[in-house]
């Protein structure tokens, strides 16, 4: 269960960023640095932060060599589906391919 909440959080957590992104500016002048971000910016951030924390007790109680791997599988698969459903970025033919070789990869880590 943790596991599945940290890739819903690390994956929205990027796609919020992403819907918020043309709204945050970082200004640096001579006696100040600003940085202004948007609602769904500091969601997105709040999501990432909080999907960190996850992952860290979940590779405190997992081997890092399995964890890791299927870890960062599933949230870049979610991120593309994601993007996909969500933001309307297309999915080409190498990116399913590559998908497929992932779930094939996270496949042959659990033989």
């Amino acid at each position: 269960m943790m596991f599945v909440l940290y890739v819903v959080l690390s994956s929205m957590g990027i796609i919020l960023f992403k819907l918020g992104s043309d709204q945050v500016s970082f200004e640096v002048t001579k006696h100040a640095i600003g940085l202004n971000l948007s609602f769904l910016s500091i969601l997105g951030l709040i999501c990432y932060v909080v999907s960190f924390l996850l992952w860290m007790i979940i590779i405190s109680k997992n081997e890092v060599s399995y964890i890791v791997p299927v870890g960062l599988a599933a949230t870049n698969v979610a991120i593309l589906i994601a993007s996909s459903l969500i933001l309307g970025e297309s999915i080409s033919t190498i990116q399913i391919i590559g998908i497929s070789v992932i779930i094939l990869g996270v496949f042959l880590i659990n033989v």
